[in-house]
């Protein structure tokens, strides 16, 4: 008989592990509860049902349109410092998985606590639920659902719950449309793309029994009898949407897309601007505007880098590279104006201008990579796809125009630094040729003053200051021969 006990008391503890909801405290079907109903301005359905038990414990319903990434509710009025019960799909699609987390950094991605805390919070789901048959899936094209009991949930956070008030504040907020499947409960979040505020009357919500704990809210009207169409679920002992907002992830499209015409198009434009039109002023234009649009696209990435988890630490291959490449934009830019001060005075090239040279195209190439550690990063892997194919097309139209200009300008290339002098000839019946060196300085004034005169031949000027260095010229003048006439 005891071995049949202690079989019996083994069984049910198994029994108890493989099913949470039968290791939960046995549950009250007429417990109280509120219902919570709204539609968001992009047609996804929201909605969360919660009976709260005074011990601090809170069972909780929710679900939303599969479209949605996650959906999450949380006590208070506020983001910052709140508990949070997040939900998204599984990895496999079907299944949903719900972690409890704080909003810790702000208005930010909320965190997920994990074991640090022994006494706080603990999401525990419940599979089988006569009102809830669907629990805790997710069905394609349908609704996604959360379903279970939140330990410890009503003392966690900054706000805490008033089991008194009528008007007892929670926020909720729905992800975007964007592909989000984990069994982690720490998983990456995207920005909210709708959320708001709502009011709970505790009164009607709250189960007083300490020894009989309530049952989740089904997730249709309390006055249904079974499981039900989610069509039915309205809201009842709730407010109704106060001061709702639809939302956007602005900023990382925008640091994107500075980033990429900059080092995509603005700095490979200024490059060719300098070998097309041959002006310095040009390419330094082009330049400055580049460094602008980095500039403000480096202060949307740091602004992005404190809003999520996987982000806040700048210890990712993407943020590391960046700083490397936005530091060295501003070491070619230095030397870029320093080789164009000292050349302009002495004329001659500088190891600068071979630094500044080599440096450009790796600092591109390094920055190209870079595009797709951002979008990896941003859980927008499907982007590099677009992005590889803009780079190529890119690259191709950069690579064909510099070989035009290098096989169109090879027969005839202007180079100033490589351009010598020819001597003045003229020609003319009875004229003889007498040379007379001229200094490369001093050509035009031997050719406008000396050409054609008697008592000038053999005459070499002294060279004036400055030109002592230079090639001399030999200029060939003519004298009238008598011919005996």
């Amino acid at each position: 008989m005891a071995f049949q006990n202690i079989g019996l008391v083994f069984g049910a503890a198994i029994l108890g592990y493989s099913n949470l909801s039968l290791a939960l405290d046995p549950v009250d079907p007429n417990a109280p509860a509120a219902y919570f109903a709204t539609t968001t301005p992009t047609n996804a359905t929201y909605v969360v049902a919660m009976n709260f038990v005074q011990n601090g414990d809170i069972y909780i319903h929710m679900h939303s349109s599969t479209s949605c990434s996650w959906f999450g509710v949380s006590i208070g009025d506020q983001m910052d410092g709140a508990a949070m019960m997040v939900a998204y799909k599984a990895a496999n699609g079907s299944g949903v998985v719900t972690s409890v987390r704080r909003a810790s950094h702000g208005r930010s991605e909320p965190v997920w606590m994990g074991d640090r805390d022994p006494e706080g919070p603990r999401n525990k789901p419940i599979f089988t639920d006569q009102y809830a048959p669907a629990a805790n899936t997710a069905k394609k094209g349908g609704i996604q659902i959360s379903h279970g009991l939140c330990r410890n949930c009503s003392s966690f956070g900054s706000m805490k719950l008033d089991y008194t008030s009528k008007q007892q504040p929670f926020i909720f907020a729905i992800g975007p449309e964007s592909k989000l499947e984990s069994d982690e409960l720490d998983a990456p979040l995207r920005r909210h793309d709708f959320y708001g505020h709502f009011t709970i009357d505790m009164t009607v919500s709250t189960s007083n029994s300490s020894t009989t704990y309530g049952r989740v809210p089904a997730p249709n009207l309390p006055e249904a009898n079974g499981a039900v169409a989610d069509s039915l679920f309205a809201t009842q002992g709730a407010s109704e949407v106060i001061d709702g907002h639809e939302d956007s992830e602005w900023a990382l499209p925008a640091h994107a897309a500075l980033m990429c015409l900059a080092l995509i198009l603005v700095f490979p434009l200024g490059a060719l601007l300098l070998r097309i039109l041959q002006s310095v002023l040009c390419h330094g234009i082009a330049q400055v505007v580049g460094v602008l649009f980095v500039l403000v696209g480096f202060g949307l990435g740091v602004h992005l880098s404190h809003h999520y988890n996987r982000s806040r630490d700048f210890n990712s291959g993407h943020q590391v590279l960046g700083l490397i490449i936005f530091a060295t934009i501003f070491i070619q830019l230095g030397l870029g104006i320093i080789h164009h001060l000292i050349y302009r005075r002495t004329k001659q090239p500088t190891i600068i201008s071979k630094i500044h040279l080599v440096l450009g195209p790796l600092l591109i190439l390094l920055a190209l990579i870079n595009g797709g550690l951002g979008f990896n990063l941003a859980e927008n892997h499907h982007d590099n796809i677009p992005y590889g194919i803009v780079v190529a097309v890119v690259a191709i139209i950069f690579i064909a125009i510099r070989l035009w200009l290098l096989f169109k300008r090879r027969p005839s290339s202007y180079r100033p630094d490589r351009e010598s002098l020819e001597a003045y000839k003229t020609f003319g019946p009875g004229y003889q040729d007498i040379q007379t060196p001229v200094s490369a300085g001093s050509a035009a004034h031997h050719f406008g003053f000396e050409m054609g005169t008697h008592n000038t031949a053999g005459r070499q000027p002294a060279p004036r200051r400055g030109d002592t260095n230079r090639p001399a010229l030999v200029v060939k003048t003519y004298s009238r021969r008598k011919t005996g006439v």
